[in-house]
């Protein structure tokens, strides 16, 4: 088999370097000799909009918009995304001529309270403010403390933890994923967050490696990374906003779990803008499709359509 470079489009940031680096050392560890992995390096439109909430420029598509566009083009041959900054509705790029190549095993699907004081949300004192840019994160940590003032938080996870060292919030909340790829977590000032108190978002924790369809020889090369029970508890957590047309106003959680043949599905949907009260719903099947169509009537049932399509008034706070 010839020796074969093949170019990896990333974001710059910390995390996104760390994370497309240990795939580019997997390939070629799992290829020895056969494959070279070269990064190119992009500061995506995401990337530089820092004062404004994205949901009001187009949504975490703005993350990809360019790369994908390159690779599209054949400048690149692959790209390491974050799952949950891949948007399920409304790309901004026609993915026609695009597939996911593979998903490797989840990291920590959790996410992490970061405060010197406390090491759950239930010991933040009253009032204090809180930081994320997510309306998923918002909505339901509002539902369990409502007293707490909750402000938009942007910029890479370095950024934002250097904001919460610095005063300017008195807890901030981010993936554990992204903690730990990036070497930053600290369990003096990190705690995790069980998921019985805050679901993640669709894919939070698993990557996706993305490709051409036409493009055979990446794909063959990238399929030794594919993690089978990831693969498929990310397509089901993927088609449940699908199914609920969730876009980037849309405040949706949900966790998928694969035991040998058994899916596990928990999902959460708060109202539209970040907002609780927050409509849950839980199954188990040994079919995929039997399990997302069972949350999906659930949620319908208590009226998550509406919630999604309704943006609250009162004590309305658009992040900024």
């Amino acid at each position: 088999m010839s020796s074969q470079t093949l170019k990896m489009g990333t974001r710059g940031s910390l995390l996104a370097r760390a994370q497309s680096n240990a795939i580019a050392r997997a390939l070629e560890a799992r290829h020895d000799g056969v494959v070279a992995v070269e990064p190119a390096i992009y500061k995506t439109m995401g990337d530089k909009i820092l004062d404004r909430p994205l949901h009001e420029f187009g949504g975490k598509g703005l993350f990809t918009k360019e790369i994908e566009e390159d690779l599209i083009a054949g400048k690149i041959d692959f790209i390491v995304h974050s799952c949950k900054d891949v948007p399920v509705t409304m790309p901004l790029v026609d993915q026609h001529g695009l597939m996911i190549g593979a998903v490797p095993a989840r990291e920590d699907h959790r996410d992490a309270l970061v405060c010197a004081t406390a090491k759950s949300i239930y010991d933040l004192p009253e009032g204090a403010v809180v930081g994320t840019g997510s309306l998923r994160r918002r909505c339901q940590l509002l539902a369990v403390r409502p007293d707490l003032r909750v402000e938009g938080l942007r910029g890479n996870i370095d950024t934002r933890l250097r904001k919460c060292r610095d005063g300017e919030y008195a807890a901030v909340l981010l993936a554990m994923a992204g903690l730990i790829r990036g070497g930053l977590f600290d369990d003096t000032t990190m705690a995790p967050i069980p998921s019985s108190q805050m679901l993640p978002a669709a894919g939070q924790g698993a990557l996706l490696i993305q490709c051409r369809k036409d493009d055979t020889r990446t794909r063959e090369i990238l399929a030794v990374l594919n993690d089978r029970n990831t693969a498929a508890a990310v397509q089901i957590e993927r088609n449940l906003v699908a199914a609920l047309n969730g876009d980037c106003h849309s405040p949706i959680a949900a966790l998928a779990v694969v035991c040998g043949d058994v899916f596990t599905l928990q999902a959460a949907v708060g109202a539209r803008g970040g907002h609780p009260p927050i409509i849950r719903a839980c199954a188990s099947s040994n079919s995929s499709q039997e399990v997302l169509d069972a949350v999906t009537k659930s949620l319908i049932r208590q009226g998550a359509i509406e919630l999604l399509e309704t943006e609250a008034v009162e004590g309305l706070c658009r992040l900024q």
